[in-house]
C-alpha cells in the first residue's frame, strides 16, 4: 500500500499551537495539510513516497541525506524515532521512500505529531507535520505500544563489535560505547523532548561482564552471548520507560551534578526571584577547556547557573564560553558542542537560553600564541569562522522565538507580559576573511573586537525601533560599553586589545533613550560605517541598562548616560579552587525603575536606578 506526500521547505506553514503542553495540531490552519492512514499491525508494506521541494518549486537536493520518521503515538506517551527505514529514490529530484514499521501502528487513533526529519552531515531540516491516523484492528488487538528509537536499537546491538574492534580491550570498548550512547542521547534530546535513558540500570550487568573477562582472561562465545542478552534486555526495558528528561550519572552527563552546597545557595536565590518582574541569569566568561584547570570545570559551573532554569525568564551565556586554547581544531569544536548541548538541550524547564559570542570563542588566540612566541604546536592552527559559530549556536533555529538578522549572532526578543525588550549584541563582529601577508588573520577575535556596518544599522533601524512606549529595554553583550581602541595603538600590535566602533553603538543607545537622531560614520579601513539613526517619531524610551562580561570583575559606570553593568567571570580566579564560581540573577522592575543584581558565588549583589533620557 503506497501513499504520496509532497513538502515544500520554506513555504509550508501552519499556525503555532496555542498550548504546547496540550499539543494538538489543527490541519485546517496549515498551508499544506496532508494525511496518511493505516490499520493497527500493518508492517513494512505501508510505504510513503515523499517529494521535497524548495520554496521556489525546484527539487530539494537529497544527496547524502538520511531520513527519519518522528512521531508521538495517539496515546500521547510513546514515541517513534525511526532512522532505519528511509530509502533514497531520486536524490536530484528530491524523492525518497519510507517503509513504515509496525511499531508505528500499535495504537489506534490520531497521532499527536508526525513528521519527517532529513539529515545530512549532522545537520537537519524537518518537513511540516502530516495527519497520521491508525484504524483499529478488532480482530488482532493485543498489541503493546512501546517507544521505538532505532538509533538506540542499532547501538545497543553493537557491543560485541566494539569489543572486537578494541582487540579484546574491554575498558576501551566500554569507554567508546558509553561515549556513543551519550552522544546519541544529546543528539536525540536536541530534536525531541521527553527522552530519558536510565543507563544506570545496565551498569551491574556490564560490571559483571567486565569482572568475568578480568578474572579468567577468556570468554567463551556462549558466555558472551548470555551476558550480552542480559545487557540488551535491560536496555530494552529502559527504552520502554522513556519519560521526562535525561537522567544519567556523572560518567556520562555533560559536566558534573550541582553540589549540595551550591544547590542550597541557588535555592535561596530562587526564593528571592519575583516572578512579576523580568528576571534573567547572566553567566559569562566560563572559558571552558576540558584539558586545563580551572577551565575544565566550565560545564560544572554552567550547570550551577542552569539550575535556575524555569525560575527566570532567560539564561544568557555572555561570551568567552569556550577558552579556545586547545591546539587541535576538532577539540575546540567538540568543546563548543558540549557547551551548547548542555546549555540548550540538557535542561528544559522553560527559561529562554541565549549564547553570546566572546573574544575567545573563535579560538583565534592560538594564532596569537604562535605569532607571539613561535610555539610550533600552534603553527598551523586556524580560527573558527563566524558562519560556523552561527551554525554551532543553532541561530537559524530561533530556539527562543527571537528575532535575528538572518542567522546573526545578535538578536532581540519582546516579553509582552513583562513589558521588556531584550537585545543581545555581538561585540566580536570582526572581519574574519581578511588575511595578512603571512597568511594569518588580520583581525583575530581574541584581540580585535567591535561592531560593523550591518549590525549597527540593524540595532538603530530594527532592534530599537517600534518599541512600545511602556516597554523597558535591556541590552546584553560581551564587551563593555567603555571599550575604546585608542588613537595611539598600532593596528598590527597583537599585545594590545583593539576595539572598533563601540562609541557608535553607545551613540545609538543614547539616541534611542533621548528620541533624537544622528549620523554615525567611521572611515577606519575594514570597519567603515555610515548609518543614520532617527528616533524622533518614536520619542524617548527607557533603557534599564547594558549588561556585559569580558573584564572578569563586577563593575559599574554611568557616565555614558546609561547603566553600564559588568558581571564577574564564572571561571575561578584561584587555580587551587577550580570550582569557584560567579554569576548573577538580574531583575528588572519597570514600575520602580530599578535593576537588581543578585550575585552567586564571588559575584556582588547590587542595585541601580534607571537613567532616563
Amino acid at each position: 500500500m503506497s501513499m504520496y506526500l509532497t513538502f515544500t521547505i520554506g513555504k509550508d506553514k501552519r499556525n503555532l499551537v496555542d498550548d504546547i503542553t496540550d499539543f494538538h495540531i489543527d490541519n485546517s490552519t496549515s498551508t499544506n495539510p496532508q494525511w496518511l492512514q493505516a490499520r493497527q499491525n500493518e508492517d513494512g508494506m505501508r510505504q510513503v513516497f515523499v517529494t521535497v521541494k524548495n520554496e521556489d518549486g525546484s527539487p530539494f537536493n537529497l544527496t547524502d541525506c538520511n531520513y527519519w520518521f518522528q512521531g508521538k503515538l495517539p496515546d500521547g506517551i510513546h514515541k517513534i524515532i525511526d532512522a532505519r527505514h528511509g530509502v533514497t529514490l531520486d536524490a536530484q529530484n528530491g524523492k525518497f521512500r519510507f517503509d513504515m514499521p509496525k511499531h508505528a501502528f500499535t495504537v489506534a487513533g490520531s497521532y499527536v505529531q508526525a513528521f519527517f526529519r532529513i539529515v545530512r552531515n549532522g545537520e537537519s531540516i524537518t518537513t511540516l507535520e502530516f495527519d497520521l491516523t491508525v484504524l483499529a484492528d478488532l480482530v488482532y488487538n493485543d498489541l503493546v505500544p512501546s517507544d521505538y528509537i532505532t538509533p538506540f536499537e542499532d547501538l545497543y546491538g553493537k557491543l560485541k563489535d566494539y569489543i572486537t574492534k578494541a582487540n579484546g580491550d574491554f575498558d576501551a570498548a566500554m569507554t567508546q560505547w558509553k561515549k556513543d550512547v551519550a552522544d546519541l542521547i544529546t543528539e536525540l534530546n536536541a530534536d525531541i523532548s521527553g527522552i530519558n535513558l536510565t543507563i544506570t540500570e545496565i551498569k551491574t550487568q556490564l560490571a559483571s561482564l567486565e569482572e568475568k573477562i578480568k578474572a579468567d582472561g577468556l570468554l567463551t562465545q556462549a558466555e558472551f552471548d548470555a551476558q550480552i542478552a542480559i545487557v540488551n534486555q535491560n536496555i530494552a526495558d529502559a527504552l520502554e520507560k522513556l519519560k521526562g528528561n535525561i537522567i544519567v550519572g556523572d560518567n556520562i552527563t555533560i559536566g558534573k551534578q550541582v553540589s549540595k552546597s551550591n544547590q542550597s545557595a541557588i535555592e535561596n536565590l530562587k526564593s528571592l526571584v519575583d516572578p512579576t518582574l523580568f528576571n534573567f541569569v547572566f553567566f559569562t566568561d566560563s572559558h571552558y577547556d576540558q584539558w586545563n584547570d580551572p577551565n575544565r570545570t566550565g560545564l560544572e559551573r554552567l550547570n550551577n547557573a542552569l539550575l535556575m532554569d524555569g525560575t527566570v525568564d532567560a539564561i544568557i551565556a555572555g561570551g568567552d564560553n569556550v577558552d579556545g586554547g586547545s591546539s587541535l581544531y576538532d577539540i575546540v569544536l567538540s568543546q563548543h558542542k558540549e557547551y551548547i548541548d548542555d546549555m540548550f538541550f540538557y535542561h528544559n524547564e522553560g527559561s529562554d537560553k541565549f549564547i553570546l559570542k566572546g573574544n575567545h570563542d573563535d579560538a583565534s588566540g592560538r594564532q596569537i600564541g604562535y605569532r607571539r612566541s613561535g610555539d610550533k604546536e600552534f603553527a598551523n592552527t586556524t580560527s573558527i569562522p563566524s558562519e560556523d559559530l552561527k551554525r554551532i549556536y543553532n541561530n537559524a533555529a530561533l530556539l527562543n522565538g527571537e528575532k535575528r538578522n538572518g542567522n546573526s549572532n545578535y538578536f532581540y526578543k519582546d516579553y509582552p507580559d513583562k513589558k521588556i525588550r531584550l537585545v543581545g549584541l555581538d561585540s566580536n563582529d570582526t572581519p574574519d576573511t581578511i588575511l595578512n601577508s603571512d597568511g594569518f588573520l588580520k583581525y583575530p577575535g581574541l584581540m580585535y573586537m567591535g561592531y560593523r556596518q550591518t549590525q549597527i544599522d540593524w540595532l538603530a533601524n530594527t532592534a530599537l525601533q517600534n518599541v512600545p512606549k511602556d516597554y523597558t529595554t535591556v541590552i546584553v553583550g560581551h564587551v563593555h560599553a567603555h571599550a575604546r581602541m585608542g588613537a595611539n595603538v598600532n593596528e598590527d600590535d597583537i599585545y594590545t586589545d583593539h576595539y572598533y566602533n563601540i562609541d557608535l553603538v553607545d551613540q545609538v543607545i543614547s539616541d534611542f533613550m533621548h528620541g533624537t537622531s544622528s549620523t554615525l560614520t567611521s572611515t577606519t579601513k575594514n570597519w567603515e560605517v555610515s548609518v543614520k539613526t532617527d528616533f524622533t517619531s518614536q520619542g524617548k524610551r527607557i533603557m534599564a541598562g547594558y549588561i556585559h562580561g569580558h573584564q572578569h570583575q563586577d563593575n559599574y559606570t554611568s557616565d555614558l548616560g546609561f547603566n553600564n553593568i559588568g558581571i564577574t567571570c564564572s571561571i575561578g580566579t584561584d587555580i587551587n579552587k577550580p570550582s569557584e564560581d560567579g554569576w548573577a540573577v538580574i531583575s528588572v522592575d519597570p514600575t520602580k525603575q530599578t535593576i537588581q543584581v543578585r550575585g552567586f558565588g564571588r559575584a556582588e549583589t547590587r542595585s541601580f536606578n534607571f537613567i532616563n533620557g
